[in-house]
């Protein structure tokens, strides 16, 4: 028998976006943010939780190690 596709929920609930790339998880999260409106968050419908449940997770596990980097006036 085939398994079923997990929904955007259940690979949020799950963590799997730690196994992606930090700037794929940034990337993509920007492209779901997009399709938000603000006042989809006010009275979400279930795509709209998934989307946010995805959102929040890719976010979580974008970690990168930020360089301390001067360059004149600029400051990492």
């Amino acid at each position: 028998m085939m398994e079923r596709k997990k929904t955007r929920l259940e690979r949020a609930m799950s963590n799997d976006f730690a196994n992606e790339n930090p700037f794929e998880n940034i990337d993509e999260a920007i492209v779901l943010a997009k399709q938000l409106k603000v006042y989809d968050v006010i009275d979400p419908n279930g795509k709209t939780i998934h989307k946010i449940a995805e959102i929040i997770n890719r976010l979580q596990n974008a970690e990168f190690e930020v360089l301390d980097v001067n360059f004149g006036d600029f400051q990492a």
